[in-house]
C-alpha cells in the first residue's frame, strides 16, 4: 500500500472522530443549556421505586375447617428513601414520632461487650442519639461501666459510624449504656435495599392516616396490608402462639430462606406461628412505580402479585378446646371462692385431650392465657410489661413447658413394675389398717385419720389411691425398677410435639441424683426416697402432655404414640403438600394381663368407692381414670391431677387435667374431664352437684 493511500485513509478516520465529538458537544449543550430545567426535573423529581405487596400469612384451621388464625386489612405507615436532605428527614421523623407514638430515642442499658485488640467497639444499635438531652452529641452520651462498677469515659466517638474508642486493656468486659435513634435504626436495618419502604407502624387508625396525609411528608407511604387476626382471641393461644417484628438476628437466620424478609416484617415468635414460619409466610409481590419527590404516585411501571402462605389444618377440635378452657377456668374460680374451703392460689392449670390410638391433640390448654391479637400489629411497651411481669406467667405454656410432681397418677407405673417383676399377684391382699406405713420409715396415707383402707388388693389400691399399698410395692421392686418402668411409659423424655421449648421432666432414680449432685453423700440413694417415688412424689416431675401420652399407652394396650398438632398443610392452589400420619414410637414391653389389671384399677376409680366416683357418677359412657394429689412445698396447697380415658372398652380419648394448688385432683380435675367427655361424646346430662362445697 503506497503512502498516498495511507494518508487518505488517515484523513477519513480523523474526520469521523471529529464528527463524533461534534455530536457529543451539541448534545451536551442541549442537556446543560437548552433543556437544563426539564432534565433536572426528570432526574430529581420523578423516581422509580419498588413498593412491596405483602403476602397474607397462611390460615391456621381446626380439624373441621373452622378458622382459628387468618388476616384482615389494615393501614401500614412506611418510609421510602426519596433522597431527602438531613433537615427534611429530621422534620419527617420528628413528626412521625409524635403522630405514631414511636419513641424518638430508645434506651440501651448496660449492653455487654468484650474489648477487642484494636480497643474500639461498634455499638450494636445505631445511630447514637442524644442521651442526656443537652441538644448535642458528645462523649457524655455514652456511659461505660467496668466489671468492677467503675464508670470511664471513651477516648473519642465516631458518631457517624457509632464506634467508641477506648483506653482499656483488651479482653476486659465492659457494659455500655446509650440511646439510639429509633426510626433511623429501623431504616438502617434495611441495609442495601434503600429503594424499598421500611415499615414504621402497622395497623394504624383512619385518624392517624388522615393526620399524616394532610402533612404531605416526603418519603412517607401508606399502604393497606394484611394484618394477622386471631378469630377467638385467647382460645388456643399457647398452641398458635403469636407474631412479632423481625429482628437483626432473625433477618440473618432467614436470609437464605428464599422468602425475601425485610426490616419491619412480622414473623412467628411463639407456638405454631414460630414453628411453621416458612410454611405460613407467603411470597411477597412488588409494584414498580414512578413517584414524585414527596412519594406521590404517578404511574405503575410493572407488578408482580403476592402469593399467600400455605394453610395449616390442625388436629385441634375448636369446640373441645373451648369447652376445656371454659371448664378449667370455671373450676379454678370455684376453688378460689369456695365458702367453706377456698384455695385462693388455684389460678394456674393445664388440660390435654388426646386421641389415644393416633396421638392427635384435640385440645391443649394452659391457663392463664393471653390474647394473641395483642402482638398482631406490634404490642405496646405497657402491654408487654404487664404480660411479661405478671406473676401468673400467662405466656408460659404449662402443658408442655411446666413440669410437676405427678402424685398418685404415677401409681400405674408402680403397679406395672410390681406385677411385671412378680413381687405381687393380682389377688394378694395387703393390710393397710391404721393408715401408717412403718417399714423403712413411718409414712402416712392420706386416709390415715380414717384408719386406712383396710385389707385391699392392687385393683382396690388403685381405686382408693392407697399410699400404704404402693409404699409396699415400691419397697418390693426398688427404685431401679420404678425408673425402668417410668421410662418405658415415655416419662422423663420429650414427646416430640411441634411446639417450642418442650421440657423433658425428671424421672426419680439413682441416675438423676448422680447427675444433679456433686457431693458423694448427696448422690447416694436412700430407701425412704423409694417410698416417695412409688407414689409419684420426691424427684419425679413431668409435663401434663407426658402424662397424657402415658395414660394413652395404658388405654391403647401399650403403644407409645407421638402427640402431634399439624394434620396437613395445603398450598394456595388447594394441593396438600404435607400430611402427617400417626406415628407409633414403640410398644411397651408389658404383658396384656398387667395392662388389663391396671385398666380395671383405673375403672374402679370412677366407680362407687373410687376417688373420682362422685364427679363422674351417672355418666353413661364407661370410663377409667386416676386422681392425684401432689405435694410440692409444705408452705403451699397441693396440686391436683386427674388423668383418664373413655370409653373403657374401646378407648378413643385421654384427658389430663392439672390445677396448681387445687388441694386435690378428684373433686377438681374430674369435673373438668366430665365436661370434656360430655362435649366429645355429645352427651347431655344433668348438672353435677358441686362437690367442692360441703356443709
Amino acid at each position: 500500500m503506497d503512502n498516498k493511500a495511507v494518508e487518505k485513509r488517515f484523513k477519513i478516520m480523523t474526520g469521523i472522530v471529529f464528527l463524533i465529538f461534534a455530536v457529543l458537544l451539541i448534545q451536551l449543550g442541549n442537556l446543560q443549556l437548552v433543556n437544563a430545567d426539564l432534565y433536572k426535573r426528570l432526574s430529581e423529581g420523578n423516581r422509580i421505586r419498588i413498593l412491596p405487596i405483602s403476602a397474607p400469612r397462611g390460615n391456621l384451621i381446626d380439624r373441621y375447617g373452622r378458622v382459628i388464625a387468618t388476616n384482615r386489612p389494615g393501614f401500614t405507615v412506611s418510609y421510602l428513601d426519596m433522597g431527602n436532605t438531613d433537615s427534611e428527614n429530621e422534620y419527617v421523623f420528628e413528626t412521625l414520632s409524635n403522630i405514631l407514638e414511636i419513641p424518638r430515642h430508645t434506651p440501651v442499658e448496660e449492653e455487654e461487650y468484650t474489648v477487642p485488640a484494636q480497643r474500639n467497639i461498634r455499638l450494636k444499635q445505631r445511630p447514637i442519639a442524644d442521651m442526656n438531652g443537652d441538644g448535642k452529641l458528645d462523649l457524655n452520651d455514652v456511659i461505660i461501666k467496668t466489671e468492677e462498677g467503675n464508670i470511664i469515659k471513651p477516648v473519642k466517638i465516631n458518631f457517624e459510624r457509632s464506634i467508641v474508642y477506648l483506653d482499656i486493656e483488651p479482653g476486659k468486659k465492659i457494659y455500655i449504656s446509650y440511646h439510639y435513634d429509633t426510626i433511623k435504626n429501623k431504616i438502617q436495618e434495611q441495609g442495601y435495599r434503600r429503594f424499598v419502604p421500611v415499615r414504621l407502624k402497622t395497623d394504624v387508625s383512619f385518624e392517624t392516616v388522615a393526620q399524616i396525609e394532610e402533612r404531605r411528608l416526603p418519603g412517607v407511604i401508606i399502604q393497606v396490608e394484611p394484618i394477622r387476626h386471631y378469630v377467638y382471641g385467647e382460645t388456643a393461644s399457647h398452641v398458635v402462639g403469636y407474631i412479632g417484628e423481625i429482628n437483626k438476628n432473625e433477618l440473618e437466620q432467614y436470609s437464605d430462606s428464599g422468602k425475601n424478609y425485610s426490616a419491619g416484617d412480622y414473623i412467628g415468635k411463639e407456638g405454631l406461628e414460630r414453628v411453621l414460619e416458612l410454611y405460613l409466610k407467603g411470597q411477597d409481590g412488588g409494584r414498580q412505580v414512578e413517584v414524585t419527590a414527596t412519594g406521590e404516585f404517578i404511574r405503575v411501571l410493572g407488578e408482580e402479585n403476592a402469593v399467600p402462605g400455605n394453610s395449616v389444618f390442625l388436629t385441634l377440635d375448636l369446640e373441645i378446646q373451648k369447652t376445656a378452657e371454659t371448664a378449667l377456668k370455671e373450676m379454678m374460680n370455684k376453688l378460689q371462692n369456695d365458702p367453706y374451703k377456698p384455695f385462693p392460689n388455684a389460678k394456674k392449670g393445664a388440660v390435654v385431650v388426646m386421641k389415644v390410638k393416633t396421638g392427635e391433640i384435640l385440645a391443649l390448654v394452659s391457663e392463664p392465657a393471653f390474647n394473641s391479637n395483642l402482638f398482631a400489629a406490634g404490642i405496646s411497651q405497657k402491654e408487654w410489661e404487664e404480660l411479661s411481669t405478671d406473676p401468673l406467667l400467662p405466656l408460659f405454656n404449662r402443658a408442655v413447658q411446666g413440669t410437676y410432681p405427678p402424685g398418685s397418677v404415677f401409681k400405674m407405673v408402680t403397679a406395672a413394675a410390681a406385677l411385671e417383676k412378680k413381687v405381687v399377684t393380682p389377688t394378694e391382699i395387703i393390710d393397710t389398717n391404721g393408715g401408717i406405713y412403718w417399714t423403712i420409715a413411718p409414712k402416712k396415707c392420706w386416709a390415715w385419720q380414717q384408719g386406712g383402707h383396710g385389707r385391699i388388693n392392687i385393683i382396690e389400691g388403685l381405686a382408693k389411691s392407697c399410699n400404704i399399698f404402693f409404699y409396699e410395692m415400691g419397697r418390693r421392686v426398688g427404685i431401679d425398677a420404678l425408673e425402668e418402668y417410668a421410662r418405658k411409659f415415655g416419662l422423663g423424655e420429650k414427646t416430640g410435639i411441634e411446639l417450642p421449648r418442650e421440657q423433658t421432666g425428671t424421672v426419680a432414680g439413682r441416675s438423676y441424683k448422680e447427675k444433679i449432685f456433686t457431693r458423694e453423700e448427696y448422690k447416694r440413694w436412700y430407701p425412704a426416697e423409694t417410698l416417695d417415688a412409688a407414689i409419684g412424689q420426691g424427684f419425679h416431675s413431668y409435663t401434663p402432655l407426658q402424662i397424657a401420652r402415658y395414660v394413652s399407652a395404658i388405654a391403647n394396650g401399650g403403644d407409645l404414640v407421638k402427640p402431634y398438632l399439624v394434620k396437613k398443610i395445603v398450598n394456595p392452589q388447594g394441593e396438600v403438600i404435607e400430611e402427617k400420619k400417626p406415628e407409633i414410637l414403640g410398644h411397651i414391653s408389658i404383658s396384656r394381663e398387667t395392662m388389663d389389671i391396671i385398666k380395671k384399677g383405673m375403672k374402679a376409680v370412677v366407680e362407687p368407692g373410687g376417688t373420682a366416683w362422685g364427679p363422674l357418677k351417672g355418666f353413661p359412657i364407661p370410663s377409667a381414670g386416676k386422681t392425684g394429689t401432689a405435694q410440692w412445698d409444705i408452705r403451699y396447697d397441693n396440686h391436683g391431677w386427674f388423668a383418664g380415658f373413655a370409653p373403657y372398652d374401646d378407648p378413643e380419648i385421654a384427658v389430663v387435667v392439672f390445677i396448681e394448688q387445687a388441694g386435690s385432683g378428684g373433686a377438681t380435675g374430674a369435673p373438668v374431664a366430665r365436661a370434656i367427655y360430655e362435649k366429645y361424646f355429645k352427651v347431655d346430662t344433668k348438672e353435677v352437684k358441686d362437690y367442692l362445697i360441703k356443709p
